[in-house]
Protein backbone atom coordinates (compact mmCIF):
# COMPACT_ATOMS: atom_id res chain seq x y z
CA UNK A 1 0.00 0.00 0.00
CA UNK A 2 1.06 3.59 -0.52
CA UNK A 3 2.22 5.20 2.74
CA UNK A 4 -0.49 7.23 4.40
CA UNK A 5 0.01 10.97 4.32
CA UNK A 6 0.34 12.50 7.78
CA UNK A 7 0.12 16.17 8.60
CA UNK A 8 -0.30 19.03 6.15
CA UNK A 9 1.81 20.15 3.20
CA UNK A 10 2.69 23.58 4.57
CA UNK A 11 6.13 24.47 3.21
CA UNK A 12 7.21 20.84 2.96
CA UNK A 13 8.88 21.51 -0.38
CA UNK A 14 11.08 24.30 0.93
CA UNK A 15 11.99 22.40 4.10
CA UNK A 16 12.83 19.10 2.45
CA UNK A 17 16.51 18.08 2.57
CA UNK A 18 17.69 15.83 -0.19
CA UNK A 19 20.08 13.01 0.43
CA UNK A 20 18.87 12.25 3.96
CA UNK A 21 17.47 9.01 5.25
CA UNK A 22 14.08 8.17 3.81
CA UNK A 23 11.44 5.59 4.47
CA UNK A 24 12.13 2.04 3.46
CA UNK A 25 10.92 1.02 0.04
CA UNK A 26 8.22 -1.59 -0.23
CA UNK A 27 9.71 -4.96 -1.05
CA UNK A 28 7.59 -5.33 -4.16
CA UNK A 29 8.15 -2.01 -5.87
CA UNK A 30 6.55 -1.48 -9.27
CA UNK A 31 9.01 -0.74 -12.05
CA UNK A 32 8.60 2.63 -13.76
CA UNK A 33 7.45 2.57 -17.35
CA UNK A 34 9.02 5.88 -18.16
CA UNK A 35 8.73 9.61 -18.60
CA UNK A 36 7.35 11.55 -21.55
CA UNK A 37 4.65 9.02 -22.30
CA UNK A 38 2.13 9.91 -25.04
CA UNK A 39 -1.17 11.23 -23.70
CA UNK A 40 -3.00 8.23 -25.13
CA UNK A 41 -1.37 6.05 -22.44
CA UNK A 42 -2.52 8.15 -19.47
CA UNK A 43 -5.31 6.92 -17.22
CA UNK A 44 -5.36 9.58 -14.47
CA UNK A 45 -4.72 13.23 -13.60
CA UNK A 46 -2.73 14.48 -10.60
CA UNK A 47 -4.99 16.48 -8.27
CA UNK A 48 -2.65 17.26 -5.38
CA UNK A 49 1.00 16.61 -4.51
CA UNK A 50 2.43 15.72 -1.10
CA UNK A 51 5.90 14.68 -0.01
CA UNK A 52 6.76 11.46 -1.87
CA UNK A 53 3.16 10.84 -2.94
CA UNK A 54 0.27 12.41 -4.80
CA UNK A 55 -3.49 12.18 -5.07
CA UNK A 56 -4.80 11.28 -8.52
CA UNK A 57 -8.18 10.98 -10.21
CA UNK A 58 -8.75 7.93 -12.38
CA UNK A 59 -10.31 8.58 -15.81
CA UNK A 60 -12.36 5.40 -15.79
CA UNK A 61 -14.60 5.98 -12.76
CA UNK A 62 -13.43 9.40 -11.46
CA UNK A 63 -12.29 7.80 -8.20
CA UNK A 64 -9.34 9.38 -6.40
CA UNK A 65 -6.68 7.81 -4.23
CA UNK A 66 -3.11 8.26 -3.06
CA UNK A 67 -0.20 7.08 -5.20
CA UNK A 68 3.47 6.72 -4.37
CA UNK A 69 6.23 7.50 -6.84
CA UNK A 70 9.37 6.23 -5.16
CA UNK A 71 11.03 5.57 -8.49
CA UNK A 72 11.53 9.36 -8.60
CA UNK A 73 14.78 8.77 -6.75
CA UNK A 74 16.13 7.40 -10.02
CA UNK A 75 15.19 10.64 -11.75
CA UNK A 76 17.00 12.69 -9.09
CA UNK A 77 20.29 11.05 -10.07
CA UNK A 78 20.12 12.32 -13.63
CA UNK A 79 23.17 14.42 -14.49
CA UNK A 80 21.32 17.55 -15.54
CA UNK A 81 22.04 21.15 -14.64
CA UNK A 82 18.48 21.81 -13.49
CA UNK A 83 16.02 19.26 -12.28
CA UNK A 84 12.54 19.15 -10.80
CA UNK A 85 12.12 18.71 -7.06
CA UNK A 86 9.10 16.41 -7.46
CA UNK A 87 8.45 14.17 -10.47
CA UNK A 88 4.78 15.15 -10.79
CA UNK A 89 2.74 18.30 -10.36
CA UNK A 90 -0.94 19.17 -10.28
CA UNK A 91 -2.45 18.84 -13.74
CA UNK A 92 -0.03 16.16 -14.92
CA UNK A 93 -1.45 13.34 -16.99
CA UNK A 94 -0.07 10.09 -15.59
CA UNK A 95 -0.23 6.34 -15.90
CA UNK A 96 -1.02 4.70 -12.58
CA UNK A 97 -1.32 1.12 -11.41
CA UNK A 98 -3.81 0.47 -8.61
CA UNK A 99 -2.60 -1.64 -5.72
CA UNK A 100 -5.97 -1.74 -3.94
CA UNK A 101 -9.08 0.42 -3.64
CA UNK A 102 -7.28 3.19 -1.76
CA UNK A 103 -3.75 3.30 -3.17
CA UNK A 104 -1.62 2.94 -6.26
CA UNK A 105 1.71 3.71 -7.90
CA UNK A 106 2.55 6.25 -10.61
CA UNK A 107 4.42 4.29 -13.25
CA UNK A 108 4.60 6.89 -16.03
CA UNK A 109 4.24 10.61 -16.72
CA UNK A 110 3.05 12.12 -19.99
CA UNK A 111 4.84 14.95 -21.77
CA UNK A 112 3.58 18.35 -20.59
CA UNK A 113 2.29 20.88 -23.05
CA UNK A 114 3.34 23.63 -20.60
CA UNK A 115 3.93 24.26 -16.90
CA UNK A 116 4.16 27.12 -14.43
CA UNK A 117 7.51 26.78 -12.68
CA UNK A 118 9.58 28.58 -10.08
CA UNK A 119 13.04 28.02 -8.55
CA UNK A 120 13.15 25.72 -5.54
CA UNK A 121 15.79 25.28 -2.84
CA UNK A 122 18.30 22.48 -3.20
CA UNK A 123 21.25 21.27 -1.16
CA UNK A 124 22.93 18.83 -3.52
CA UNK A 125 24.82 21.29 -5.71
CA UNK A 126 22.18 21.35 -8.45
CA UNK A 127 19.65 23.95 -9.46
CA UNK A 128 16.07 22.90 -8.86
CA UNK A 129 12.68 24.01 -10.00
CA UNK A 130 9.19 23.43 -8.69
CA UNK A 131 6.33 23.01 -11.14
CA UNK A 132 3.16 24.43 -9.60
CA UNK A 133 0.76 23.34 -12.33
CA UNK A 134 0.88 21.76 -15.77
CA UNK A 135 -1.09 21.44 -19.01
CA UNK A 136 -2.87 24.78 -18.68
CA UNK A 137 -5.26 26.44 -21.10
CA UNK A 138 -5.06 29.71 -19.17
CA UNK A 139 -3.21 31.32 -16.25
CA UNK A 140 -5.28 33.75 -14.19
CA UNK A 141 -2.94 36.13 -12.38
CA UNK A 142 -4.88 37.40 -9.38
CA UNK A 143 -3.97 40.77 -7.86
CA UNK A 144 -5.97 42.99 -5.53
CA UNK A 145 -6.88 46.63 -5.89
CA UNK A 146 -6.10 47.07 -2.18
CA UNK A 147 -5.40 45.05 0.95
CA UNK A 148 -2.73 44.04 -0.04
CA UNK A 149 -1.67 46.78 -2.40
CA UNK A 150 -1.43 46.09 -6.12
CA UNK A 151 2.05 44.67 -6.90
CA UNK A 152 3.17 45.23 -10.52
CA UNK A 153 6.55 43.54 -10.03
CA UNK A 154 5.03 40.21 -9.06
CA UNK A 155 2.54 40.36 -11.91
CA UNK A 156 5.40 40.97 -14.35
CA UNK A 157 7.18 37.85 -13.15
CA UNK A 158 4.08 35.72 -13.62
CA UNK A 159 3.55 37.21 -17.09
CA UNK A 160 7.11 36.32 -18.09
CA UNK A 161 6.87 32.78 -16.71
CA UNK A 162 3.61 32.24 -18.60
CA UNK A 163 4.87 33.63 -21.90
CA UNK A 164 8.01 31.50 -21.68
CA UNK A 165 5.73 28.44 -21.58
CA UNK A 166 3.19 29.72 -24.14
CA UNK A 167 0.42 29.90 -21.53
CA UNK A 168 -2.32 32.47 -22.28
CA UNK A 169 -2.86 34.90 -19.38
CA UNK A 170 -5.62 36.94 -17.81
CA UNK A 171 -4.96 39.53 -15.10
CA UNK A 172 -7.81 39.43 -12.59
CA UNK A 173 -8.03 42.40 -10.21
CA UNK A 174 -9.98 41.53 -7.06
CA UNK A 175 -11.50 43.66 -4.28
CA UNK A 176 -12.74 46.34 -6.68
CA UNK A 177 -15.18 47.40 -3.97
CA UNK A 178 -12.21 48.76 -1.99
CA UNK A 179 -11.25 51.12 -4.81
CA UNK A 180 -14.64 52.83 -5.06
CA UNK A 181 -14.30 56.60 -4.88
CA UNK A 182 -10.73 56.68 -6.18
CA UNK A 183 -10.31 59.41 -8.78
CA UNK A 184 -6.91 58.30 -10.10
CA UNK A 185 -6.79 55.94 -13.05
CA UNK A 186 -6.02 52.48 -11.64
CA UNK A 187 -2.43 51.39 -12.20
CA UNK A 188 -3.56 48.02 -13.57
CA UNK A 189 -5.11 49.81 -16.57
CA UNK A 190 -1.54 50.27 -17.80
CA UNK A 191 -1.49 46.54 -18.54
CA UNK A 192 -4.54 46.83 -20.77
CA UNK A 193 -2.67 49.45 -22.77
CA UNK A 194 0.18 46.97 -23.25
CA UNK A 195 -2.16 44.40 -24.76
CA UNK A 196 -2.80 42.18 -21.73
CA UNK A 197 -6.33 41.13 -20.90
CA UNK A 198 -7.43 42.64 -17.59
CA UNK A 199 -10.68 41.97 -15.74
CA UNK A 200 -11.84 43.50 -12.45
CA UNK A 201 -13.97 41.55 -9.98
CA UNK A 202 -15.34 41.78 -6.46
CA UNK A 203 -16.08 38.70 -4.38
CA UNK A 204 -18.08 40.90 -2.03
CA UNK A 205 -20.70 42.26 -4.45
CA UNK A 206 -20.20 39.89 -7.42
CA UNK A 207 -18.89 42.51 -9.86
CA UNK A 208 -17.25 40.87 -12.89
CA UNK A 209 -17.68 37.29 -11.63
CA UNK A 210 -20.01 36.27 -14.48
CA UNK A 211 -17.59 37.71 -17.04
CA UNK A 212 -14.71 35.79 -15.50
CA UNK A 213 -16.74 32.57 -15.46
CA UNK A 214 -17.39 32.83 -19.20
CA UNK A 215 -13.65 33.12 -19.86
CA UNK A 216 -12.64 30.06 -17.80
CA UNK A 217 -15.50 27.59 -18.27
CA UNK A 218 -14.44 24.32 -19.85
CA UNK A 219 -10.73 25.08 -19.44
CA UNK A 220 -7.85 23.91 -17.27
CA UNK A 221 -6.95 27.12 -15.46
CA UNK A 222 -4.45 27.90 -12.71
CA UNK A 223 -5.05 30.79 -10.31
CA UNK A 224 -1.86 32.38 -8.98
CA UNK A 225 -0.92 35.52 -7.12
CA UNK A 226 0.25 37.18 -3.94
CA UNK A 227 -0.90 35.89 -0.56
CA UNK A 228 -4.12 37.51 0.58
CA UNK A 229 -5.39 38.77 -2.78
CA UNK A 230 -8.50 36.59 -2.59
CA UNK A 231 -7.90 33.62 -4.90
CA UNK A 232 -9.69 31.18 -2.63
CA UNK A 233 -12.59 33.56 -1.95
CA UNK A 234 -13.01 34.01 -5.69
CA UNK A 235 -12.99 30.26 -6.31
CA UNK A 236 -15.62 29.78 -3.61
CA UNK A 237 -17.96 32.08 -5.50
CA UNK A 238 -17.17 30.55 -8.90
CA UNK A 239 -17.74 27.03 -7.57
CA UNK A 240 -20.54 27.96 -5.17
CA UNK A 241 -18.96 25.82 -2.49
CA UNK A 242 -16.40 26.08 0.32
CA UNK A 243 -12.82 25.39 -0.75
CA UNK A 244 -9.63 26.02 1.20
CA UNK A 245 -9.25 28.42 4.13
CA UNK A 246 -9.74 32.18 4.02
CA UNK A 247 -8.03 34.61 6.42
CA UNK A 248 -7.69 38.36 6.73
CA UNK A 249 -4.60 40.27 5.59
CA UNK A 250 -2.13 40.87 8.43
CA UNK A 251 -2.88 44.40 9.67
CA UNK A 252 0.70 44.91 10.89
CA UNK A 253 2.64 43.84 7.77
CA UNK A 254 -0.03 44.55 5.16
CA UNK A 255 0.71 41.15 3.64
CA UNK A 256 -1.55 38.19 3.14
CA UNK A 257 -1.48 35.11 5.29
CA UNK A 258 -0.56 31.85 3.59
CA UNK A 259 -3.78 29.77 3.64
CA UNK A 260 -3.51 27.52 0.59
CA UNK A 261 -0.55 25.27 1.39
CA UNK A 262 -0.27 23.40 -1.89
CA UNK A 263 -1.74 23.48 -5.38
CA UNK A 264 -5.00 21.55 -5.70
CA UNK A 265 -7.15 20.67 -8.72
CA UNK A 266 -10.85 21.54 -8.39
CA UNK A 267 -13.74 20.55 -10.64
CA UNK A 268 -15.68 23.42 -12.18
CA UNK A 269 -18.72 23.58 -14.49
CA UNK A 270 -18.69 22.24 -18.05
CA UNK A 271 -15.65 20.00 -17.48
CA UNK A 272 -13.60 22.89 -16.10
CA UNK A 273 -10.51 22.06 -14.09
CA UNK A 274 -9.31 24.91 -11.92
CA UNK A 275 -6.07 24.83 -9.95
CA UNK A 276 -5.76 26.87 -6.77
CA UNK A 277 -2.07 27.55 -6.08
CA UNK A 278 -0.47 28.80 -2.84
CA UNK A 279 -0.20 32.55 -2.42
CA UNK A 280 3.35 33.86 -2.75
CA UNK A 281 5.29 36.95 -1.71
CA UNK A 282 7.87 36.52 -4.45
CA UNK A 283 8.26 34.50 -7.62
CA UNK A 284 11.61 33.61 -9.16
CA UNK A 285 12.26 32.99 -12.84
CA UNK A 286 14.32 30.17 -14.29
CA UNK A 287 15.64 29.20 -17.73
CA UNK A 288 15.99 32.89 -18.60
CA UNK A 289 18.99 35.18 -18.97
CA UNK A 290 19.13 38.94 -18.52
CA UNK A 291 19.99 39.63 -22.16
CA UNK A 292 16.71 37.99 -23.22
CA UNK A 293 14.48 39.74 -20.71
CA UNK A 294 13.42 42.60 -23.00
CA UNK A 295 11.75 40.07 -25.31
CA UNK A 296 9.12 39.60 -22.60
CA UNK A 297 8.32 43.32 -22.34
CA UNK A 298 6.29 44.18 -25.48
CA UNK A 299 6.74 47.91 -24.96
CA UNK A 300 10.53 47.45 -25.26
CA UNK A 301 10.49 45.55 -28.54
CA UNK A 302 10.08 48.55 -30.84
CA UNK A 303 12.54 50.90 -29.14
CA UNK A 304 15.19 52.27 -31.48
CA UNK A 305 17.95 51.68 -28.91
CA UNK A 306 17.22 47.97 -29.06
CA UNK A 307 18.71 47.84 -32.55
CA UNK A 308 22.11 48.80 -31.14
CA UNK A 309 22.09 45.94 -28.65
CA UNK A 310 20.90 48.04 -25.71
CA UNK A 311 20.13 45.95 -22.60
CA UNK A 312 18.10 48.82 -21.08
CA UNK A 313 20.13 49.00 -17.91
CA UNK A 314 22.74 51.78 -17.70
CA UNK A 315 23.13 52.76 -21.37
CA UNK A 316 23.06 56.53 -21.85
CA UNK A 317 20.99 56.39 -25.04
CA UNK A 318 18.41 53.96 -23.69
CA UNK A 319 14.83 54.87 -24.58
CA UNK A 320 13.20 52.58 -22.01
CA UNK A 321 13.68 55.00 -19.14
CA UNK A 322 10.41 56.53 -18.08
CA UNK A 323 8.29 53.64 -19.30
CA UNK A 324 5.73 52.30 -16.84
CA UNK A 325 7.52 49.01 -16.16
CA UNK A 326 11.13 50.16 -16.42
CA UNK A 327 11.86 49.88 -12.69
CA UNK A 328 10.33 46.42 -12.64
CA UNK A 329 12.49 45.45 -15.60
CA UNK A 330 15.64 46.60 -13.81
CA UNK A 331 14.83 44.61 -10.67
CA UNK A 332 14.15 41.44 -12.62
CA UNK A 333 17.25 41.94 -14.76
CA UNK A 334 19.42 42.28 -11.67
CA UNK A 335 17.93 39.15 -10.09
CA UNK A 336 18.63 37.14 -13.24
CA UNK A 337 22.20 38.39 -13.48
CA UNK A 338 23.01 37.75 -9.82
CA UNK A 339 21.09 34.51 -9.52
CA UNK A 340 18.87 35.88 -6.77
CA UNK A 341 15.20 34.96 -6.84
Amino acid sequence: MAPKFKGDSDDWLDNEQLGGKGRKRPKKAVQARGLDLPWSQANATVEEVFQKQCRVRLDEDQSNFLCSYRWAELISKAKTETRERTPVCVGDRVLVQKLDEQSGVVVGICSRKNSLVRPAPGRDGQKHYHALAANLDLLVIVASAKDPEFSPGLIDRFLIAAEAQNIPVLACITKLDLSVGTTQEPIWEEYSGLGYEVLGVSSKDGTGVDSLLKKIEGKTVAFCGQSGVGKTSLLRILLNQNVGRVEQVNSFTGKGRHTTTGAVLLDGPKNSRWIDTPGVRGFGLIHLEGRDLADFFPEFRTLACRLSGCLHTSESACEARGLFRYSSYLRIFKSLETGEF
